[in-house]
This record gives C-alpha cells, sequence and structure tokens, in this order.
C-alpha cells in the first residue's frame, strides 16, 4: 500500500506542535517546575559497600531461597558461521546458608529444558544440522551442588561436579555504577575432564547482572531485584555425537531472579511438569536430593 503525504500538512502539524509545546512550558505551574528541579537535583543513594552490593543483586544478604530464569539460543559455531540449533529455557533454584565465619554456602540445582527455536516446546528428538542424525532428548539437571563463599565473597571453588573431575577458575569484577543503573560483571572458565572424552570439556562463560542503585541501597531490601545477560562458549556436548568435528557452541541467554518458586516463568513451569514430573512436584525438595551425574 502506498501512503501520499502532504508536505504543508506535515509541516503545519511540526509548527502546531512546537507552538503547543512552547505555550505549555510557558504556563507550567511554577510548583512543577520547582518539584523536576528537585527531583534532577537529588543525589544518588549511597551504594551498600560492595560485599552487600554483591550478595543483595546475585543471591540474597540473608538466609532463604531464591530463584532465577534464564532463557535464549543455544548456538552451533563453526569458524564464523553461526548456527541456533535450539532454545534453553532454564530455571535455577537456590538456597543461601550464611555460616558464622561470614562466610554462605549456596545449594543450586539448574533445570535445562531444551526447545524447538520456533515453537518454543520441549524437545523429545533433535536433528544435528551437522550430520543430520536425529538423537533423542534426556532431561540432565546440574547439580543440586553445594558452592561455598569465603566472606569476602571469594568463591571456593569446586574440584568436581556431578562426580566428574574439574578444574575452574572465576573472577568478579567491580560494579559500574551509573546513575540508578547498576552493572556487575563475573567471568569463569572450567575445564571439565569427563570419561571418555579425548579431550576436556571447557567452558568459558560471562554474565553481566543489572540492577537499580535505589533497590540495592535500601537497607531494608534483602534480596536485591536483577536482571542478567549470559554467554558462553564451550566444546561440542557429547550427547550431539559431533566427534573430532571442529566447532563450539555458544549461549545468549537473557533472564531475571525472583524470590518465589511461582513467579518463574508459567510456560517454564508447565513445561517441568512434562519433562521432570517427580521436580516439579515438589522442586525445592530436589535441593536436597542426589547430584545428577555430569555427562557433558
Amino acid at each position: 500500500m502506498t501512503m501520499r503525504i502532504n508536505r504543508r500538512e506535515v509541516v503545519g502539524g511540526a509548527i502546531g506542535a512546537v507552538a503547543t509545546s512552547a505555550v505549555a512550558s510557558a504556563t507550567a505551574a511554577p510548583s512543577t517546575k520547582a518539584a523536576t528541579a528537585a527531583r534532577a537535583a537529588a543525589p544518588s543513594p549511597a551504594p551498600p559497600d560492595a560485599l552487600t552490593l554483591y550478595r543483595k543483586m546475585h543471591l540474597r544478604t540473608d538466609d532463604g531461597l531464591l530463584f532465577w530464569w534464564l532463557q535464549g539460543p543455544k548456538i552451533g559455531q563453526v569458524g564464523t558461521t553461526l548456527t541456533p540449533l535450539y532454545t534453553s529455557s532454564i530455571g535455577t533454584l537456590q538456597r543461601v546458608r550464611h555460616r558464622e565465619d561470614g562466610g554462605f554456602d549456596v545449594t543450586q540445582l539448574e533445570l535445562i529444558i531444551l526447545c524447538d527455536l520456533s515453537s518454543g516446546e520441549p524437545l523429545s528428538q533433535w536433528q544435528n544440522p551437522y550430520t543430520n542424525e536425529m538423537i533423542p532428548i534426556r532431561f540432565s539437571p546440574v547439580g543440586p551442588t553445594v558452592v561455598r563463599y569465603r566472606a569476602d565473597n571469594s568463591r571456593v571453588l569446586p574440584t568436581e561436579i556431578g562426580g566428574t573431575p574439574l578444574q575452574a577458575t572465576a573472577t568478579m569484577h567491580a560494579p559500574v555504577i551509573v546513575g540508578d543503573d547498576v552493572f556487575q560483571r563475573d567471568e569463569s572458565v572450567a575445564r571439565v575432564f569427563t570419561p571418555g572424552r579425548t579431550t576436556p570439556f571447557e567452558v568459558n562463560d560471562i554474565a553481566v547482572y543489572h540492577g537499580s542503585l535505589a533497590n540495592l541501597a535500601d537497607p531494608a531490601v534483602t534480596v536485591g531485584e536483577a536482571t542478567v545477560f549470559f554467554a558462553e562458549v564451550t566444546g561440542w556436548q557429547r550427547w550431539m555425537n559431533m566427534g573430532e568435528r571442529p566447532g563450539n557452541l555458544t549461549s545468549r541467554l537473557t533472564g531475571r531472579k525472583v524470590r518465589r518458586y511461582e513467579d518463574l516463568p508459567q510456560r517454564w513451569r508447565d513445561q517441568l511438569t512434562v519433562v521432570a514430573p517427580k521436580i516439579a512436584a515438589d522442586p525445592i525438595a530436589a535441593l536436597d536430593g542426589a547430584a545428577a551425574r555430569f555427562d557433558r
């Protein structure tokens, strides 16, 4: 469809908008102008100390539960060519318990549902675009695991995951605060020595957390509001049957922290009842279950 635009109408409309704006500005109540100026001049709240800010944004400053959801594509990369493979839809359950030495322990269970790129429905089988093989999908949670943090928030790096030997490093960067925006970046590298692999499964990931300074600086807040962007680069996962083909996987996920299991996305919770009905029936109890075998 072609739309004809009358130049004089556009110009006239623009002049009218400018005139209206000028009149509104000239007739604005002095009290409104004063209130606006006061808000602009009000200082930003002082950020909490770095330890408290980290705990509020990532976790919580008291004992209890919290939950994260993440969603986005898993992508194959060969050279510079990216091929979307499926959607990762993830819910992570976490329980924080503080210790007398000032540190704390986080028990977490990561529940990953692989979904079709178009429909968003859970996959029961997946066609590998590189080999054309049709591969059955098996639900494979990560954890539950216990991550220990020292009083300075540094992580006691694990030496195994799901019974598989692990080497890992972690870097926590200083927060970047601009106005009310708080950004904080975490990076980690891990090498998992899965039996049967000729080379270790390697993971390089980065997470950028975002929160509100006003929220995080509020002394009454123990569980800060936060969102996250997560990206990683890994080797091929073993279940994909890629053999020695060159290439790797990458992820681009976004998500949010919530305080209750019921606040995780409804669609994800419904899908969990299909792929893992026992966990869905009592997800909090699953935090005390046996760790699933890590087989990447």
